[in-house]
């Protein structure tokens, strides 16, 4: 039964531990040509397949941001020369 028990917290703290490693990144999307900075950002926790917070800006002729979790393949993806694009991956870092 000792195994047993030592197996159960084992798995009880696996757990805890996926739980407590999800990134959490900030969270907005505006696109207005006279204001395109967020002005208020939600904190997000981003699902198990974005490993990334990402800040996209979008300059003339589209104006606007965008803050979210994103995948890697996004942060690494070509984009045009009106768009500026930044990645990180610590809590909150966009």
């Amino acid at each position: 039964m000792k195994m047993g028990s030592c197996t159960l917290v084992l798995i009880m703290f696996l757990g805890a531990l996926c739980v407590a490693q999800a990134l959490r990144c900030n969270y907005c999307q505006k696109i207005d040509r006279d204001n395109p900075t967020c002005d208020e950002l939600k904190e997000k926790e981003c699902s198990s397949g974005s490993d990334n917070c990402i800040t996209i800006r979008l300059n003339h002729p589209a104006y606007g941001e965008v803050r979210r979790c994103a995948q890697t393949n996004e942060c690494n993806a070509p984009v045009p020369p009106q768009v500026d694009r930044k990645c990180c991956n610590t809590d909150l870092c966009n």
